[in-house]
């Protein structure tokens, strides 16, 4: 390996992620190894290689070697001695009356530190508690606070789906998933519905999005002007899995027709704005009498109709979704 390769390592089985210089060390996408900092060693999971570039990286800070058999050995019983210290740390955090909850600790490699993650509602001064834990246990030690997606990603549990959390079961690191994957997806914008066990949006959102991004891109949007066999309207439904449109012609007639077969006349949503805000008007109407060969239509028609507009100006009016983005996005 080049001394210009760097390698990303997620540090223990919960820690940072870390940027660590190859050097001569023989690890790939995947292994676990040994890294090396100024104060000592610990363990990791390799997640991507690369070059380094311009990132500045400490001398110091490099992978040793991947994990040999006695090393595995090792971290299995630093782990299990580790989960023996929460306990007493716990109590000791009761006696101080402090608002947190201890979820998981880890020893480092050479066990010179013990790293404890706990959960807080909010921010919380624990330098007593540090000079407590660090007289007790004779060691260095780091209380990391974490958030609900990695309190999740430690405790595990069960999605809707009736599989273990993907955090817990595959996910290296988490990436932004936020509402308008939800919305492209024609999902039922609900809390409950898209919230997963963390309370946070489901990373499970962001799978397919890239997929009806590029779906997206064959069949015409919502309020666009199209052209169709049986005449001119807007698009008022557009179904990207079976690639179907539904058009409102300008005669009120509803037609679908499949994405590929109509022509996209205008891109102007602020006009097919207007004309639906007309509709409406006219709509309102008492007693105005259906158009040339149109048939009145049923409550219930009248009542998707009216469905389909207002779905129609939501995606048409940026940010008049009835969701709120920001109390569902990714933190």
């Amino acid at each position: 390996m080049s001394e210009t390769t760097m390698a990303r390592v997620r540090l223990r089985n919960f820690g940072p992620i870390e940027p660590f210089s190859m050097g001569t060390a023989q690890v790939a996408v995947g292994d676990d190894c040994i890294v090396s900092f100024d104060r000592g060693q610990d363990f990791g999971k390799v997640l991507s290689i690369g070059e380094r570039g311009s990132q500045d990286i400490p001398d110091r800070q490099q992978v040793v070697r991947p994990c040999q058999p006695g090393d595995i050995r090792r971290i299995q019983r630093n782990d299990l001695e580790a989960r023996k210290q929460i306990a007493p740390c716990q109590a000791e955090i009761s006696s101080l009356k402090l608002p947190m909850k201890i979820i998981e600790a880890e020893y480092t490699f050479d066990r010179s530190k013990i790293v404890l993650y706990f959960a807080a509602a909010e921010r919380v001064d624990f330098r007593e508690l540090v000079r407590g834990l660090a007289g007790k246990l004779r060691m260095r030690i780091e209380l990391r606070q974490i958030g609900v997606r990695d309190e999740t990603k430690i405790l595990g549990g069960i999605g809707c789906c009736g599989q273990i959390c993907c955090c817990k079961r595959f996910l290296a690191e988490f990436h932004p998933v936020n509402v308008r994957m939800a919305k492209l997806q024609q999902l039922q914008l609900h809390p409950m519905k898209l919230s997963g066990v963390c309370g946070r949006l489901k990373c499970c959102l962001a799978y397919e999005y890239q997929g009806y991004i590029d779906m997206q891109r064959t069949v015409p949007v919502r309020g666009e002007r199209v052209r169709t066999s049986e005449g001119t309207g807007d698009v008022v439904d557009v179904c990207l899995l079976t690639q179907r449109v539904r058009v409102r012609l300008d005669n009120e007639a509803l037609v679908t027709a499949e994405g590929k077969d109509v022509t996209v006349v205008s891109r102007s949503k602020a006009r097919a704005k207007v004309r639906m805000r007309r509709r409406r008007e006219r709509a309102r109407t008492p007693g105005r009498p259906p158009q040339p060969g149109q048939q009145e239509a049923s409550p219930r028609e009248r009542a998707d109709d009216a469905g389909e507009d207002a779905a129609a100006d939501d995606v048409m009016d940026d940010g008049a979704a009835s969701l709120n983005e920001d109390t569902l996005e990714h933190q």
